[in-house]
């Protein structure tokens, strides 16, 4: 996975940090799949924090009316993919148990579906998540 809005990975992640205060509020805990994240709005840009535990190995600013990303940590972690994927799969399954899965599916659609240019900025030299070091 890219920190980037060009990867879908990446996309999903976003949309469970919109989604993981709602689910967390019905009762659905999105952390039992592995992918911790934090979401903190920062004035116009919102910062995502996310990983395997506690200690996030990606750390984003995304602002949504701008278009614009930031990445200030993209460290390695081993299968990301699946666990994102594992999460929206758990999201969605408790999702359609608890009768919000409308909700969900449109969030990860849209993440999914429209791809908008998107300026991205670097402020770190980082390896990217799921790469070796050697790369």
């Amino acid at each position: 996975m890219r920190a980037d809005t060009n990867d879908v990975a990446f996309r999903l992640l976003l949309s469970l940090g919109e989604l993981w205060e709602g689910l967390q509020n019905a009762n659905i805990d999105p952390t039992c799949k592995g992918l911790h994240l934090t979401k903190e709005y920062l004035g116009g840009y919102t910062r995502y924090s996310a990983g395997p535990s506690t200690r996030p190995r990606l750390v984003v600013e995304w602002n949504e009316s701008s278009r614009h990303l930031r990445v200030l940590r993209c460290e390695e972690w081993a299968g990301v993919e699946a666990t994102i994927s594992g999460t929206v799969a758990y999201v969605r399954a408790e999702a359609r148990l608890k009768g919000l899965i409308d909700v969900v599916d449109a969030t990860f659609v849209g993440a999914c579906g429209e791809q908008l240019p998107a300026r991205r900025t670097v402020c770190k030299a980082s390896v990217p998540v799921g790469a070796s070091a050697s790369r």
